[in-house]
């Protein structure tokens, strides 16, 4: 492939970009958070295996078998490349409980690790190459969100599926050595596969974007290493993807400074919902369980953006709640604990203390209030008033304390699946992932892991492509 049109494109430069990356040269803090990142990501993936819209994916998955050549981490079974790519992808982000980059509006693990994981493990590919393609792809995605701008997502696209698809593809192209011609095709590849739309969730299709974008991934870097050919300069003709997916772009912004790596503003959930709600449950925390009979209306400010995200007023289902900014506070006022899959049985939903609190809490938009930012004004019967702010929007800044924060989050969730104290030694081989030579042999060791830890109740699927 030799595209003379390239010459000076933004495609190509962010292609040459990513197929430059040395992964001895990146900072040790980076490579850190993307280890984060993983571990986040795979205790999700477990946690989420048996969630009807994962089974029901591998059941029809099931009837379309192929070679066994990545594992299926809620079990140890191995599938295709993109049908692990699928299943881990639906797994990791159908409880809604991933990290996010919020200047993208991209949860950054769930398009990338399921294709990153599966690759690595079928080529033998080292857990450093596997957490350099991370970093790579996570820059792609924040630097295309630069260029969509906020028209992209206001328009009804879900930046994860769409943006994400290019993150994986970035990282797919640099762990396959791509040349930066071919990594262009695979863009315009890419181009041609991804979709997503934000009217989706609160629905099973919402968690499918993400393992389709590791899917579309791994499928564009795999035909553009065969010579697939595609439009090449696709982020810069007048009918290519920023022009038809914007209302206005900003070219200006992708190219950024040496030493800037977006990694560095990746936040993480310890509420098990939607990232527009976090603030929210943050600030109803502070108030420290009212009684329900003191308080006579709850009012919460949040972003006006958020009103047509996660404000769905009476949520009949598990995915509904987790974008349910009433639901989640009133959990959070009642005293339950958000982190627990038990908040989003269908006893919590249909709880009449539940109910009743979400009836006395009314959300409005304020265009004042920042990005996952909120405001909570209670008022008590006795005529007083108080008011909460909180801001959940900036990184964590200690790396040590989130690491332990992410370790105590993944061992609450896994303790009821896997026998206790076992936990640690997952946690102990994902963050030290960068020192496996070989992930096929760590995965080996994984399966291992997996099977004999396993709980009883812990569904075993044997599920192959």
């Amino acid at each position: 492939m030799n595209d003379d049109k390239l010459k000076n494109t933004l495609t190509l430069k962010l292609a040459e970009w990513a197929c430059a990356v040395d992964e001895s040269q990146l900072p040790s803090d980076v490579l850190k958070i993307a280890s984060h990142s993983l571990l986040d990501w795979y205790t999700m993936v477990l946690v989420g295996w048996n969630e009807p819209a994962v089974a029901n994916l591998r059941r029809y998955l099931n009837d379309e078998p192929g070679a066994p050549q990545a594992t299926l981490l809620g079990s140890n079974s191995l599938a295709s490349l993109t049908h692990a790519a699928l299943i881990n992808g639906i797994s990791g982000h159908v409880l809604d409980f991933d990290d996010a980059h919020l200047p993208s509006r991209v949860h950054p693990s769930v398009p990338l690790w399921p294709a990153i994981l599966a690759l690595c493990e079928h080529q033998g590919l080292s857990g450093k190459q596997a957490l350099a393609a991370f970093v790579i792809g996570v820059e792609i995605q924040t630097r295309l969100a630069a260029l969509m701008g906020e028209s992209h997502y206001r328009l009804g696209w879900h930046n994860t599926a769409t943006l994400g698809s290019f993150g994986a593809t970035a990282a797919l192209g640099w762990l396959r050595k791509l040349t930066p011609i071919q990594m262009c095709h695979a863009f315009g590849i890419t181009a041609s596969q991804t979709g997503g739309l934000r009217s989706s969730f609160g629905t099973s299709c919402k968690p499918l974007h993400a393992g389709r974008a590791a899917a579309n991934g791994l499928f564009a870097t795999g035909l553009a290493k065969h010579a697939f050919d595609a439009q090449s300069a696709v982020f810069d003709v007048a009918d290519g993807f920023p022009a038809l997916y914007a209302d206005e772009t900003f070219p200006d912004a992708v190219i950024q400074k040496d030493g800037n790596w977006d990694i560095r503003q990746v936040i993480f959930k310890y509420h098990a919902s939607c990232y527009g709600t976090q603030a929210p449950v943050e600030a109803a925390l502070k108030f420290n369980r009212p009684d329900f009979a003191s308080v006579s209306s709850v009012r919460v400010g949040v972003e006006t953006q958020y009103l047509s995200v996660c404000n769905i007023q009476t949520p009949k289902t598990a995915a509904q709640a987790r974008f349910s900014i009433r639901h989640m506070v009133a959990l959070a006022l009642e005293g339950f604990n958000t982190a627990s899959q038990h908040a989003f049985s269908s006893e919590c939903l249909t709880d009449p203390q539940i109910a009743a609190w979400r009836e006395r809490i009314a959300v409005y938009g304020d265009a004042a209030i920042a990005r996952a930012n909120s405001s909570i004004d209670v008022e008590f019967t006795d005529g007083t008033q108080q008011r909460v702010t909180v801001d959940a929007s900036r990184p964590e800044s200690n790396l040590e304390r989130q690491q332990h924060r992410l370790c105590e989050k993944s061992a609450a969730l896994l303790q009821d699946l896997y026998i206790e104290g076992s936990e640690k030694i997952l946690h102990d081989r994902i963050l030290g992932i960068d020192k496996a030579p070989d992930l096929h042999g760590w995965m080996e060791d994984f399966r291992v892991w997996e099977s004999q830890h396993r709980r009883n109740q812990h569904e075993h699927t044997n599920t192959g492509e």
